[in-house]
């Protein structure tokens, strides 16, 4: 059921008998008033349509919000009661529905929220800031220039791989400290082995130098009875009946011993240790 709203905008169709807005704003009785003789109907009608209209819109509001009946019967007080209602009326359905809840929590008054009630962490789940100054200054401790094994392809900010690239002194000088040449070591595919240091394990060796590979002394033994042998061991092994034939009328019997370090050892194209491949990187400053 619609509510009754008893003020009417005025002279509202179309070709009503209104003076055209250009000529009202001009028009003296918009300034004065109209004189008390010779009313300009279709001024008269303009003013009564502008305030009727405003009126209209108002009432409707107000019958629309608060569910009244707006009546024309000079009741100011009811009139600004109702137009209070309407206004809090359109304030509050902007609002959340008191039926809605937040974890649980009905939103029927002021309510405490915890962080698991939105899904943060807590105080004690969290870094504190002297929690992350400690780490900012470990990261800060690790040399410029010392290799550091890096899980990924490529390096963080302010690292370079170590790939036996030239690099600018001038740009990095705590970077040209640990590499003078301003090149910095190709540790792609490389071991990293402790400088001797006068130990004997190593020796001779300068720090940043190369070292090929190389393989550990292999030694194995056969033994023979003339021409045959008869036993191997290690690294040799028998390798069947070699004959041939030498002009005279006996054939020259002789058995070959073969030579195959994989008996002794796992083998491949170098020697190795076990390992696990990561990219060696170096603080740049």
């Amino acid at each position: 059921m619609s509510q009754k709203n008893d003020f009417k905008a005025f002279s509202i169709i179309n070709n009503s008998n209104v003076v055209n807005q250009n000529e009202y704003e001009e028009s003296q009785s918009l300034k004065t008033g109209f004189p008390p003789e010779n009313i300009s109907t279709h001024v008269l009608n303009k003013a009564l349509r502008q305030s009727s209209t405003i009126a209209s819109v108002v009432a409707n509001f107000i019958a629309t919000q608060s569910g009244d009946d707006v009546l024309d019967d000079g009741d100011i007080a009811k009139l600004t009661i109702q137009l209070n209602r309407a206004l809090k009326q359109i304030a509050t359905d902007g609002k959340v529905p008191n039926s809605r809840k937040i974890n649980g929590k009905a939103l029927t008054e002021d309510i405490n929220l915890n962080a698991g009630d939105v899904g943060a962490y807590t105080r004690t789940e969290v870094y504190t800031r002297a929690e992350v100054d400690r780490l900012i200054k470990t990261t800060s401790e690790i040399p410029v220039g010392a290799p550091i094994p890096w899980p990924l392809a490529h390096p963080p900010i302010g690292y370079f791989t170590c790939n036996g690239s030239a690099f600018n002194k001038l740009q990095y000088p705590k970077l040209a400290e640990a590499y003078p040449g301003g090149r910095l070591p190709d540790l792609r595919g490389e071991f990293i082995r402790g400088w001797d240091d006068g130990r004997g394990v190593d020796p001779s060796r300068i720090l940043l130098t190369n070292q090929s590979d190389a393989l550990q002394d292999l030694k194995g033994s056969f033994k023979g009875d003339g021409e045959i042998a008869v036993s191997t061991e290690g690294v040799f092994a028998n390798g069947g009946i070699v004959s041939g034939k030498y002009g005279a009328q006996n054939d020259n019997v002789s058995y070959k011993t073969l030579f195959d370090a994989a008996r002794v050892a796992r083998t491949s194209h170098e020697t190795r240790p076990r390992n696990i491949a990561f990219n060696y990187i170096v603080k740049a400053e």
